[in-house]
């Protein structure tokens, strides 16, 4: 069936849908990225550089592989999906509960990973890292850990 605005009812029914329900492990793991830039800086620069690393971690992992060609266009998609909003606890507590206790940990370290990429650990940078690490229910010794292996010997 065909609609007036030339869609299918299929199509605008999946619209209407929370883009931020149903995802799988390679999504939520680039949703909780794509947040945790969106975190890291005040205004909405061009992320392309930070696209790039998400890009990278995501061809590090063994999940991702032969899906090499669907990384870009997921990174962009979620980037245009946060656009401006200020609260990301949704989108947060989406992807966390797409995750189990493992992967949660694989996503806090892509948080740290992004939020991090200077190594210095700013009170602001800590804040967001203990939220992540909240919503993503991770123990704060094993938070402090990961961390560790940002600020030491980098």
């Amino acid at each position: 069936m065909t609609v007036s605005s030339g869609g299918t009812i299929e199509e605008i029914d999946a619209y209407e849908e929370d883009p931020f329900e149903n995802l799988t492990y390679n999504d939520a793991l680039i949703l909780v990225a794509v947040c945790a830039v969106k975190e890291k800086t005040e205004s909405d620069e061009n992320h392309i550089e930070d696209a790039k690393r998400i890009s990278l971690l995501a061809q590090k992992d063994p999940i991702f592989s032969g899906l090499g060609d669907t990384i870009e266009p997921s990174i962009n998609s979620f980037m245009n999906m946060i656009g401006k909003r200020t609260d990301l606890v949704k989108p947060l507590a989406s992807a966390a509960s797409a995750l189990n206790s493992s992967q949660k940990k694989v996503a806090y370290f892509w948080a740290a990973e992004i939020i991090l990429a200077d190594s210095v650990l700013t009170e602001k940078n800590q804040r967001i890292l203990d939220k992540y690490a909240r919503l993503l229910k991770i123990d704060t010794i094993v938070a402090q850990q990961i961390l560790a292996g940002f600020t030491m010997g980098r």
